[in-house]
């Protein structure tokens, strides 16, 4: 077998494989938080994670956190060249202007610690992110209001498990 042969049979895989190999980075385009559980009425620091702009835009400029009732926020931690807003259980971050925005390929995070409800169960924080051109809001609940069982707009999911005995 020759080198050309090879490499035409590795290209010709690589090409049928292509779309399969992008699939987990497209299922990981929304905005998330890390696998795992945490115990009930804990402290926690949420920590959302930002993998890329909305579609077709070259930054993000905003991120709106909207908290699930039971989960009460303590703190925020700032972003340098970012400012803060507070209302509730609503906290929006807002780049400072084009030379702060995250751009389009950017990962980063944005962290809010907050108490965790007495009881068991998935708290879904959904999230609102504004790029220089246009939205996307990260705010749908699998099975909820018409939603599927994978939507295309997850709302960010954390698990909240009964505290083991001590």
């Amino acid at each position: 077998m020759t080198t050309t042969h090879r490499l035409t049979q590795l290209s010709a895989a690589l090409l049928l494989a292509g779309p399969l190999l992008t699939c987990p980075l497209i299922a990981r385009a929304h905005i998330t938080l890390p696998p795992g559980a945490v115990p009930t009425g804990a402290e926690h620091t949420a920590t959302f994670r930002v993998g890329h702009a909305c579609a077709g835009a070259s930054s993000t400029t905003g991120i709106t956190l909207r908290a699930p009732e039971g989960f009460e926020i303590l703190a925020v931690a700032p972003r340098p060249g970012w400012g803060i807003q507070r209302q509730g259980q609503e906290v929006r971050w807002t780049a400072d202007g084009p030379q702060h925005a995250l751009p389009a390929h950017a990962r980063t995070t944005f962290d809010v610690t907050g108490r965790l409800p007495a009881q068991a169960g998935t708290l879904w924080f959904k999230v609102l992110q504004v790029c220089d051109t246009g939205q996307v809001d990260w705010a749908e609940v699998p099975g909820v209001d018409g939603a599927g069982e994978k939507p295309a707009r997850p709302a960010a999911r954390l698990e909240v498990q009964e505290r083991p005995p001590r």
